[in-house]
């Protein structure tokens, strides 16, 4: 199987994936930092009666919260990223690297049909999962598109 036809089939939950921070849209600006600082994460899923509103990311504290006190203690929903690209657990590897690539995200929710959240898939979550089932392609992969390695470089 190749990588780009292996990640063309492979359903998105597949990935193991940690359980995501998710929280009310009611939970304070610093109270959902905190939150993403324990967890060591760089992303909350926003939540409104079970499902999924929106997405606060550390881009959204470095845009939009740094050296601004008063927003420390407002409700995250006012700075969250509405309605945020999500992906549903039959949906493939291969269409969540699609919709980071095109739109620069290093994160997406999945979520049910009910708009529940699920999971959340990261940049690395996706590195480590090609790393880990395609490693022989990757290591092997040479410098040159064209040539064809046989043996892992240094070997």
């Amino acid at each position: 199987m190749t990588n780009e036809r292996g990640i063309q089939n492979i359903e998105v939950l597949a990935i193991e994936l940690e359980a995501p921070l998710v929280l009310e849209g009611s939970c304070s600006v610093s109270g959902t930092i905190q939150s993403m600082r324990d967890r060591r994460l760089g992303y909350a899923l926003i939540t409104d009666e079970d499902k999924l509103v929106g997405i606060f990311t550390e881009r959204d504290v470095l845009l939009s919260v740094l050296d601004q006190d008063e927003v420390l203690q407002q409700p995250v929903s006012k700075l969250m990223t509405p309605a945020p690209v999500c992906v549903h657990a039959l949906d493939t590897v291969w269409r969540v690297i699609s919709l980071m690539h095109e739109g620069g995200f290093r994160q997406i929710p999945v979520v049910d049909e009910e708009q529940r959240v699920l999971a959340c898939v990261r940049h690395k979550d996706i590195a480590e999962y090609l790393v880990n089932h395609f490693a022989r392609h990757i290591l092997n992969l040479p410098p040159d598109p064209e040539q064809l390695a046989t043996t892992p470089e240094g070997a």
